[in-house]
């Protein structure tokens, strides 16, 4: 989710889709969407410190690439949201592997109605975490009725003393961040936490939204691993057919506020429950914020080839 790929290599910018690509899968007229999740995707508590993490990101080779599209209803609204209805559309992309690194391009439309207004909120975020997972690249386009209201972008280097940001968007500024995993990292983590059998992971999480200045805590409880045969309730035709016999696990990740302090309570900002495969495809989405909550059914997925990793030496 970077700006125009200032700091990325060449062979780092061919991995990314364009926005024009992902403006084509979305249906004109349609609302539209997309995560980070995860991604991204795609985002506890209370200020814990975050779980070491290594040097090297390792288990990339773990994240398949593909492109998932989700269409999103409303679920539930407090009267005081003043939201009457609200649909949408997320298109989520990953292309890369553990050798250049993982490139995460999301697209998230919204139709949005309230008791006074209409409005079509759109979002348009591209990433890119390098292999070792200590250096991330981001921006994020945000579009109110098709106009644009704000972009965020920059850099973002893992140090010893914590992270390094560098925003070139929407003004250039340097700050200094406490130590926090990136997207990818955090995702090939959960699976890995998964996998041992592990029900509970707490995280610093660093991800380039909102005004990419602070790092918020996530906690993410695991629920035992299973099987889904099938289609589920919403989704496209088709979709089963490409996850049937892997193994799921259905998780929920909470954010939370690092700056508020340690209190019962201490409430998330967001939160997301979804199944997540042991390839790192995401299903079955529900997104609460503080005054409502959105429902994500996949419609569409689309498994791309792997590239060979080519390692040096």
């Amino acid at each position: 989710m970077p700006h125009l790929y200032g700091s990325l290599t060449a062979k780092q910018i061919n991995t990314i889709v364009s926005t024009e690509t992902l403006m084509t899968v979305m249906t004109v007229g349609q609302p539209v969407l997309p995560l980070t999740a995860v991604v991204g995707a795609v985002t506890l508590a209370l200020t814990w410190p975050a779980l070491p993490s290594p040097a090297i990101a390792g288990g990339f080779e773990t994240i398949v690439p593909h492109r998932a599209i989700y269409d999103v209803e409303l679920n539930e609204a407090a009267e005081r949201s003043g939201i009457k209805a609200m649909s949408g559309r997320i298109v989520y992309e990953v292309q890369g592997n553990e050798c250049e690194g993982i490139t995460v391009q999301y697209r998230f439309l919204t139709d949005v109605r309230t008791t006074s207004d209409k409005f079509l909120s759109d979002q348009h975020t591209s990433t890119f975490e390098s292999p070792d997972g200590s250096q991330f690249t981001f921006l994020t386009k945000s579009f109110v009725n098709e106009r644009l209201e704000r972009t965020v972008a920059g850099s973002a280097q893992r140090g010893a003393g914590g992270l390094e940001v560098k925003l070139s968007s929407p003004q250039e500024r340097e700050l200094a961040l406490g130590d926090a995993s990136f997207i990818t990292s955090h995702l090939v983590n959960l699976l890995d936490k998964a996998r041992r059998g592990e029900r509970f992971v707490r995280t610093d999480l660093f991800d380039g939204s909102d005004a990419a200045d602070e790092v918020v805590a996530t906690t993410s409880v695991i629920a035992a691993s299973k099987v889904v045969e099938g289609k589920l309730d919403g989704e496209g035709d088709g979709i089963g057919d490409a996850l049937n016999g892997l193994h799921s696990w259905p998780v929920t990740m909470s954010y939370f506020d690092k700056d508020v302090g340690r209190t019962a309570e201490h409430v998330p900002v967001y939160e997301a429950s979804f199944l997540l495969y042991e390839n790192g495809v995401t299903r079955k989405l529900v997104m609460r914020y503080p005054d409502y909550s959105l429902k994500a059914h996949m419609q569409e997925l689309e498994l791309f080839a792997v590239s060979p990793c080519e390692r040096e030496g």
